[in-house]
């Protein structure tokens, strides 16, 4: 990854203690340190308020047998259970056969936000991840 990148934007990877739990679920897809970006549309939150807005993001995402985790920077983006019927308002697809989107209302997750967020990250598991998630209730794109 380039260094002035990882420097301005974090590394992108999953807290340790993170990342062993993911392990000890049965890690189907693990990613991290991928560049990415984060949109948001007509976004609300407590302080926070865009028509529209683009990041420039380094993340990482991983399945489970567990469940399906997207994060950046400091924060945890998705992390839905693979059973939990909210996994069917993540809607995933490819903008490029090596970077996946997954959008979602924010007020699907969180009662007091409102609007649209879209987070790309470029990955080599792009296909992988859109079809297993698909076919574990996530719309397709």
């Amino acid at each position: 990854m380039n260094p002035i990148r990882r420097l301005l934007l974090r590394s992108g990877r999953f807290p340790a203690e993170v990342g062993d739990q993911l392990r000890t679920e049965g890690v189907e897809v693990l990613d991290e340190g991928r560049p990415g970006s984060i949109t948001y549309r007509d976004y609300r939150a407590p302080g926070k308020r865009f028509t529209l807005r683009k990041v420039a993001v380094n993340g990482a995402v991983a399945l489970t047998s567990r469940r399906v985790i997207v994060w950046y920077g400091r924060q945890r983006q998705v992390d839905i259970p693979v059973d939990d019927p909210l996994l069917g308002e993540l809607s995933v697809g490819l903008d490029q056969p090596d970077r996946i989107c997954l959008s979602y209302a924010a007020e699907a997750f969180h009662a007091d936000r409102s609007g649209t967020l879209e987070v790309r990250l470029t990955t080599d598991h792009a296909q992988r991840l859109l079809d297993r998630l698909t076919a574990l209730g996530a719309r397709a794109a």
